[in-house]
């Protein structure tokens, strides 16, 4: 595995969603050849940018391993990859003063680009999001379309969802026991009860626990500000380029019927989190839209 230790940029004067000004630390890693072609990965809703191998300060650590690094579908032998800690999100990308308000998905582009331009990339290859990271993905394109070519997005939608009603019982989720209790319910209605049917009460008692130190880690003040850039996120379609790519269990972001030219559904029974629980099905797909340059 080549590095994938974490580095920083400080953007001057970001912009987050009511327009005021602030010093962004944008948390990223990169990892392949310096000249190869450039993919991006970007994580989901409670996710962390830490997606090609573990890591102690994520529970998620390496979540895209089965089919990101060298040797796997997207080879980073060949291909260099980034993956963000998108800006609001616990794991990194964050800014001082400002506790009110939230960075908007496309100020997270506008970063990215930032990103882009610092490291001398002048057009990624592919840009590559999970659940809202997709939403940033699809901003990225629609926003900025020369600065990638095409687009991947994995259980995710041109629009953002949730309800403004939320806002205020995340915020309110100081307590870690409350995050806990959070999680675990979303978890249930995204696969994981299936999940546990299937493997078993042991296989349940590592995702619990699992839960329990992520709860430590994911603060209130993330999972608001990245429902309201969720709220706020709504494009007219995906942008040209764009392949959709659903789990034909999820309930959150279900295949729409009838399916879109440029779209494709994995059969499982895991729902929202078949990406993460059961990433075997997903490979080859992954694989083959990598592949179809």
């Amino acid at each position: 595995m080549h590095s994938v230790a974490t580095q920083h940029l400080h953007i001057d004067g970001f912009r987050l969603a009511d327009g005021t000004a602030v010093d962004l630390r944008l948390a990223y890693t990169r990892c392949g050849p310096e000249d190869a072609p450039a993919y991006l990965i970007l994580h989901g809703y409670a996710g962390s940018h830490h997606a090609l191998a573990p890591h102690p300060d994520a529970i998620d650590g390496g979540w895209a391993a089965a089919w990101a690094g060298p040797g796997r579908a997207l080879d980073t032998d060949s291909v260099q990859s980034l993956t963000v800690n998108l800006p609001g999100s616990a794991y990194g990308s964050c800014w001082e003063g400002a506790p009110h308000t939230h960075a908007s998905v496309e100020g997270m582009a506008q970063a990215i680009a930032r990103l882009l331009d610092h490291l001398g990339i002048a057009q990624l290859a592919g840009a590559i999001g999970y659940s809202f990271g997709g939403y940033v993905a699809q901003q990225l394109k629609a926003s900025h379309p020369g600065r990638v070519r095409r687009v991947l997005g994995l259980c995710t939608a041109p629009r953002g969802r949730g309800n403004p009603d939320e806002l205020a019982f995340l915020r309110g989720l100081t307590d870690a026991a409350a995050r806990v209790d959070f999680r675990r319910s979303v978890l249930l209605r995204a696969g994981v009860r299936e999940w546990a049917q299937d493997h078993g009460d042991a296989a349940l008692a590592r995702e619990w626990q699992a839960v329990d130190r992520w709860a430590l880690q994911f603060d209130a003040a993330a999972l608001w500000r990245l429902r309201a850039a969720a709220l706020g996120f709504a494009l007219e379609r995906s942008p040209d380029c764009t392949t959709l790519l659903y789990a034909s269990s999820d309930a959150l972001f279900p295949p729409p019927v009838p399916l879109p030219a440029h779209a494709a559904v994995v059969n499982t029974r895991y729902g929202h989190q078949a990406l993460l629980l059961d990433p075997g099905p997903w490979v080859e797909p992954i694989r083959a839209w990598v592949q179809h340059r």
